[in-house]
């Protein structure tokens, strides 16, 4: 939030998921954390999550521009691990008045750990489902006699396959950090990430017309696509941050960032699926009518070349996978000035924010479009799947940049000897994109750059009933950047806006031993870009431009307005030496506004009504010291894969269970963990057909060992 008030003096929704929790459940990818939280639901990423994190927050997609890692911008690219992540903190509703161009549902900031003040090195050792390999290490340093410098390094390797025919994972990730804390009021941190990510990409069943039912009755383990389609990308990334105190009561933050992640694409996916029977022409598939027989599909497809030479005829499910490779060379400059003032002028007191940031990112792209790829449907064999080709096309002669520069100014304001608090702030933005091209006397004449400058409010109004309860109300705006039409790069997209209305109560009861916020809220998004497929098109009598047709058949379409109204509730605590908790629950109501495809008063897609977590740990004190067990149940109710709202399209009520083993002395630990205890088998779905299969039951061990722990 940007500030120095605590969570029950802010008027809206945050909810954090600390280092207790991520050891507690093994959460090794952070996406598991978001079970954790009300209102966050992971979605259908592309890749089954191998390429981006994409996780819906009060219905709504969240945007590459809604992760952060301590505040700043970051790519979101590949799988995101926990290793060097100290906890992760939601933002909920609209938050465009701190970080600018970002969707409304909330925003996801990753905090890393930093050095601490005494020595110790902890190994650990993780195996478990699916041929896990797992080793870390997190070493920490001091660095000269009074401890005010010191280091600390993360570091990981993984290696482990799938419940999913020929999916594996290799991942190295190397995070050193450097720390300066010469006295009280100054502190310098320096940190280095480096990631390399390589996955074989699981494109799921991506075929129209394929329902749930279907999805369900195909092998859980079957893969439609080849082990060269892969998401291959690393990351380099340099942050300095200085904290220094002008002032007991003035606070000044600078932080600066440089992010590279290149990342390669070599992606397959399913286009269709061929009946027996059906004569489908060579050229379809790019095979060569003069040489058929020399394919090195067909003689394993119970396929037979007509019409002479020309056409085959189908004798089984034939499938036709879509084959390109796409390399973006991404870079990230992020930039951020902050200064906190708390102050008072006569009886009332503030609490006052001002910042300033900058942010230049680039995206240069080499891309290439191969002939479609064959092979069985019924019996896939991934090893003869035809034309994988390696990307050798020429890299754009561009970059895409985007320049994002915010001016923010906030003040809580508190009265009646601190019961009653005002909230006011508002956000100067400046969002540029266009294109730099190498030679520019290569730009197009007609070619624009185009400039949003939107002014943000944020208003919130909070009352502390008692010392340790206090209500809310807020108001708050976001805007999203939407970018370049697909299909006319000359032409932008009008941005998507979105305003929210939330109340809520915010509790500390035990002593302050459970921390609990109640909130209910009304949210509503205008101006959504999306894609819908362009046969559902001319069903529904839209008319389109046939060259504006993808390669995987859809069209892009605006839908004008969609709202979302919910109630959350979060709580999370110790309760004692030796019970903690943390639960949430959500009650959702999506619904469609105003949209020239789909019914009005239809639900979104992947936005269950009703949904809950709770996670308990307790930890031994007595003879059993030591020892702790952990338990955790997690319930979404039915829901929508489409806007169609169709039948087929619907998923069923889960419930999946968590237990977990642990025993820790000073140096010794040990940790089973069981996930999906029932074996639950879930899909997730995107686009209304595209159905990716969920982990079942998987099984963790880890051993680690502490030195010189002080």
């Amino acid at each position: 939030t940007r500030s120095n008030m605590e969570l029950i003096d802010i008027p809206m929704a945050v909810q954090v998921v600390d280092r207790h929790i991520i050891k507690q459940q093994q959460i090794i990818n952070l996406r598991e954390t978001f079970r954790n939280v009300s209102g966050i639901q992971n979605t259908a990423a592309w890749g089954n999550g191998s390429r981006r994190l994409e996780v819906s927050a009060r219905g709504f997609l969240l945007t590459d521009a809604n992760y952060r890692r301590n505040g700043l911008l970051i790519s979101n690219e590949g799988n995101h691990f926990s290793d060097h992540i100290d906890e992760v903190q939601v933002l909920k509703g609209p938050a465009s008045l701190l970080y600018g161009d970002v969707s409304p549902g909330g925003v996801i900031n990753f905090v890393t750990k930093k050095p601490k003040s005494f020595d110790f090195t902890q190994v650990k050792y993780t195996t478990g489902s699916w041929g896990m390999v797992r080793p870390s290490i997190d070493f920490n340093k001091t660095l000269n006699a009074d401890g005010s410098i010191a280091m600390r390094l993360n570091a990981t390797y993984e290696k482990a396959d799938s419940y999913r025919d020929y999916v594996t994972n290799e991942y190295i990730m190397l995070a050193p950090t450097i720390a300066y804390r010469p006295n009280d009021r100054l502190s310098w941190t320096i940190e280095g990430i480096l990631r390399d990510d390589s996955s074989v990409e699981d494109p799921g069943i991506f075929v129209p017309s394929v329902t749930l039912e279907e999805a369900q009755s195909i092998p859980y383990n079957r893969f439609y696509s080849s082990p060269v389609g892969r998401n291959e990308f690393t990351e380099k990334s340099l942050v300095s941050t200085v904290q220094y105190k002008l002032k007991p009561n003035l606070q000044l933050r600078l932080t600066n960032q440089y992010q590279a992640v290149p990342r390669l694409n070599r992606g397959l996916w399913q286009n269709w699926v061929y009946s027996p029977g059906d004569i489908v022409p060579l050229s379809t598939f790019g095979i060569d009518s003069a040489n058929p027989n020399n394919h090195p599909s067909l003689s394993q497809l119970n396929v037979t070349v007509v019409n002479e030479g020309q056409d085959l005829l189908l004798n089984e499910h034939i499938i036709e996978l879509g084959n390109s490779a796409t390399f973006n060379d991404l870079r990230n400059y992020a930039n951020l000035l902050e200064f906190n003032y708390e102050f008072s002028t006569g009886a009332i007191k503030h609490n006052a924010f001002v910042g300033l940031d900058y942010t230049f990112s680039t995206d240069r792209i080499t891309y290439q479009r191969f002939p479609n790829a064959i092979g069985s449907y019924d019996n896939p064999d991934p090893t003869i799947i035809n034309n994988l080709f390696e990307l050798n096309a020429a890299p754009s002669p561009y970059k895409d940049t985007q320049t994002r520069t915010g001016f923010n100014i906030q003040d809580q304001v508190m009265l009646m000897g601190d019961r009653l608090h005002v909230l006011m702030g508002l956000r100067f933005n400046g969002y540029k994109r266009d294109r730099d091209y190498d030679d520019p006397s290569e730009r197009p004449t007609d070619y624009r750059k185009v400039t949003d400058r939107p002014v943000i409010p944020r208003v919130g109004l909070l009352y502390k009933w008692k010392p340790n309860i206090s209500v809310y109300t807020s108001y708050a705006e976001s805007f999203e950047v939407n970018g370049r039409h697909r299909y006319r790069p000359e032409e932008f997209l009008d941005p998507t806006l979105g305003k929210q209305f939330e109340a809520g109560v915010k509790a500390n009861f035990f002593e302050e031993k459970l921390g609990m916020t109640l909130s209910a809220f009304e949210l509503k998004k205008e101006n959504q870009p999306s894609f819908i497929l362009a046969s559902l098109a001319d069903e529904r009598g839209l008319a389109y431009d046939p060259a504006e047709v993808s390669i995987d058949g859809h069209i892009l379409y605006i839908s004008k307005a969609q709202r979302s109204r919910g109630v959350e509730l979060d709580f999370s605590g110790k309760l004692n030496d030796e019970l903690s908790i943390q639960g949430n629950y959500t009650y959702l109501q999506t619904e469609i506004l105003d949209d020239i495809i789909f019914q009005e008063g239809n639900q979104l897609e992947n936005a269950p009504k009703h949904s809950f977590g709770l996670w308990s740990n307790y930890g031994f004190k007595n003879k059993l010291k030591g020892i702790s067990l952990g338990y955790g149940i997690f319930h979404q109710a039915q829901y929508f894969g489409d806007k169609d709202n169709s039948d087929a399209q619907l998923h069923s009520a889960n419930t999946k269970m968590s237990i977990a083993l642990g025993y820790e002395n000073k140096n010794l630990q040990l940790r089973m963990n069981i996930e999906n205890l029932t074996d639950e088998r879930t899909h997730f779905n995107s686009f209304g057909y595209f159905w990716l299969p969920q982990p079942p039951r998987r099984v963790l061990f880890t051993i680690g060992y502490n030195f010189d722990k002080s």
